[in-house]
């Protein structure tokens, strides 16, 4: 008994309790996204608002490069350019989606990346998909349907750009497992790489969609806002989900990761908006978060690192 109470007291408990919490900060933090997003771009344009998201986060982590710099090589940069270009065409349908549909809404339609993932790797790498995938799917067309023929919202099309967003998260996940973990990229760096290319990709656009605004014309509150979204859900979230999922199994941080929608909802409906749900809006959504738990509750990382390297003909690139 003396030796079961020291062990759970040991330093390595806490640890592993403190990064539990620390990824149920980051879903948390990444669910209050939504409503906000959608409350900012009412007000300016899409790609002004990523990019000065990005540009506070750059900020934030610059101390954090300069201590990576020599991991820094030509392979980190290239995946850092790949990955940003769909990381900013994950965020940009995302954004332009919440135009038109909820918050609520967009938060269980991007949710279902964690099933897109397992087909990818079947037309990619000729992975079979398991009957639980397939049972995911089914429950999951059906909370969806339900959700999209809401009467509240209905269909809009910002519905479709949500569910393109959730392709690309998909592809988005495939790529960073690849480049972490069977290329085995500097993680910080890499991270960085991204923004700096989100940054500069949103910058472009918004020039040559030729956005128009007025930087004088928005408030203090604005600022904050973005301060909060840049600097602390972009920023923060990186190094909380790298530094947690040291210590956390990749299949319970799936798990705790499928909690992003539902915090989505409360924030919209609940604690930040006033976004009306019917009870058929909520059995949708409900089916979607089982869906997503059916997916990823028995999903292991280190199954899905493997099946990388076993249909992946790696290259040296370093």
């Amino acid at each position: 008994m003396e030796n079961i109470r020291k062990d759970s007291a040991s330093p390595s408990s806490w640890i592993k309790f403190l990064s539990f919490l620390l990824l149920v900060l980051t879903t948390l933090l990444w669910g209050t996204t939504f409503i906000i997003t959608k409350n900012v771009v009412s007000h300016v344009p899409v790609f002004f608002y990523i990019s000065i998201r990005f540009l506070f986060a750059l900020i934030v982590l610059v101390p954090i490069i300069l201590f990576r710099l020599k991991e820094v090589n030509k392979a980190l940069i290239r995946a850092g350019i790949l990955n940003g270009l769909i990381y900013f065409l994950a965020l940009s349908t995302q954004t332009i989606g919440l135009q038109t549909t909820t918050a609520g809404k967009a938060g269980f339609i991007t949710g279902l990346n964690s099933l897109i993932v397992p087909f990818l790797m079947w037309v990619g790498f000729k992975k079979p998909v398991k009957k639980r995938i397939w049972a995911s799917v089914i429950i999951s067309v059906v909370g969806m349907l339900l959700l999209m023929v809401d009467e509240v919202s209905g269909f809009v099309i910002g519905d479709i750009f949500e569910i393109f967003c959730a392709f690309f998260c998909a592809i988005y996940i495939i790529l960073v497992d690849y480049h972490v973990n069977i290329k085995q990229l500097d993680v910080h760096a890499y991270c960085f790489t991204q923004i700096v290319m989100v940054f500069l990709a949103s910058s472009l656009t918004m020039v040559i969609s030729n956005e128009t605004f007025i930087i004088k014309n928005l408030s203090l509150p604005f600022w904050l806002v973005m301060m909060y979204l840049g600097a602390i859900v972009t920023s923060l979230t990186f190094i909380f989900q790298n530094q947690a999922q040291v210590h956390v199994e990749p299949s319970k941080t799936a798990i705790i990761f499928a909690l992003e929608p539902v915090f989505a909802l409360l924030f919209a409906s609940f604690l930040i908006g006033d976004e009306k749900i019917t009870l058929q809006g909520l059995i949708g959504c409900s089916l979607i978060f089982v869906a997503i738990l059916l997916a990823v509750i028995k999903n292991n990382g280190w199954e899905f690192k493997h099946e990388l390297k076993d249909n992946i003909l790696l290259q040296n690139d370093k």
